[in-house]
């Protein structure tokens, strides 16, 4: 059962949602959030990881920033930058992403879905990325960058969100070549609809944003201890969610660049290959179809086919065209044991022209490259329901959220 709830957004002036909003960044610390940072004072980024110039604070690094953090958090509110929705609602959201709309409903999800695994996860989280999400919540009380849930969906949800998506939007604008369109739904017949039918799903999917939802999970229920009058409504009970059903998600794959091919020769290298593969020259650069793998070496295209496939393969997540890859080839032939520490192999996300990788090739910066068809979401559930894990870079989920539209306050 999926637990939804609707909640007092905090959102950015209308007239200001372009300045504020932010594009999510992996790392924070790079050369464009810095320059973000500098050039334009009310972005979001600053309630995030702000500078910090000021060398007579004294305190921790991380004590700095989330207060830093909550006080540019602060004056936002006080000088209108953001402002607190009057009502509850759940929010409507569109985006118009490489050529194709995608919608999903923007509301608040009871923590205890991720502890009853009712919120079924496919990644291991690592608690040191669990501690400092939980100390930057804990400090400022921001909940920013919603957890991305994936759902089957049904008609009458889609019905709500057709009505809603044919008024006006409350904000339509383009940023970091995507269109963002968001609206607000106060009506208290569509909130108890959607929360009605979001209870009968057996099961909701973690698409994108594990180590969040581990935080917020794991900071809810150390203030559930504490606090001796605890009733089930506090904000810290629940988290920031954006749920997309199964067909408005886009998976892509990640490619697997090589820096060598483990001290093979690539004739030996194709040789090793045909004694598990069909292995013929291609004209085409991505595969068309599930297991079929596309391989770059020496300016040359070859189409990759597994000769057969072991029958004792039964748990979802071996049947995997990444786990295929890694257990016929990665690591038998080429060594590559453990793919997320082995400097020899690179992973390059589906959004990046193929051209971008056979160049570094050609230049030798790189030796070989397998390009792979997208993880389903089917296999994504079903990996999801076995309690499995996927393997590292299994896929690249889209839309990625803009940070600072809708604020949850904790």
């Amino acid at each position: 059962m999926a637990q939804i709830k609707a909640f007092k957004g905090i959102r950015p002036r209308k007239d200001l949602v372009e300045q504020v909003v932010a594009k999510p960044f992996e790392k924070f610390y790079t050369e464009a959030a810095s320059v973000i940072l500098k050039r334009n004072p009310i972005s979001f980024l600053h309630t995030i990881e702000p500078l910090i110039a000021n060398p007579f604070q004294q305190g921790s690094r991380e004590e700095i920033v989330f207060k830093k953090a909550k006080e540019f958090f602060d004056e936002f509110m006080e000088d209108g930058v953001l402002q607190s929705d009057p009502t509850e609602s759940i929010y409507a959201y569109r985006t118009l992403n490489r050529g194709q709309w995608q919608q999903g409903i923007w509301c608040l999800t009871c923590i205890d879905d991720y502890l009853n695994n009712s919120l079924k996860k496919h990644e291991l989280t690592r608690t040191e990325r669990e501690k400092d999400l939980i100390e930057y919540l804990d400090n400022t009380g921001i909940d920013a960058n919603p957890v991305l849930v994936t759902y089957e969906g049904n008609q009458t949800i889609q019905t709500i969100l057709n009505q809603v998506m044919a008024t006006t939007p409350d904000f339509d604008y383009h940023a970091n070549e995507q269109q963002h369109q968001l609206w607000h739904i106060d009506s208290t017949a569509q909130i108890q609809t959607l929360v009605s039918e979001f209870q009968k799903f057996k099961a909701t999917y973690i698409a994108d944003g594990h180590h969040r939802a581990a935080a917020a999970a794991l900071a809810g229920t150390q203030r559930r201890k504490n606090n001796f009058k605890h009733n089930g409504t506090e904000e810290y009970n629940f988290f920031s969610t954006i749920y997309f059903s199964f067909d408005q998600l886009h998976i892509f794959e990640f490619q697997r660049v090589l820096k060598d091919l483990n001290g093979l020769t690539s004739d030996a290298f194709l040789a090793k290959l045909s004694e598990g593969f069909e292995v013929i020259k291609s004209d085409d650069q991505k595969p068309t179809q599930q297991r079929i793998f596309k391989l770059y070496l020496d300016k040359n295209w070859y189409q990759l086919s597994p000769k057969s496939l072991d029958n004792a393969l039964t748990e979802p997540v071996d049947m995997l065209d990444v786990s295929i890859l890694q257990e016929q080839i990665l690591h038998p032939i080429l060594g590559i044991e453990n793919p997320r520490r082995d400097p020899r192999i690179s992973f390059v996300g589906g959004i990046i022209p193929i051209e971008e990788i056979t160049n570094g090739i050609d230049a030798g910066e790189n030796k070989a490259a397998f390009i792979l068809y997208p993880t389903s979401i089917q296999e994504l559930v079903a990996v999801s329901d076995a309690g499995s894990v996927m393997p590292p870079k299994s896929t690249w989920f889209e839309p990625k959220m803009p940070c600072g539209l809708v604020v949850h306050k904790v």
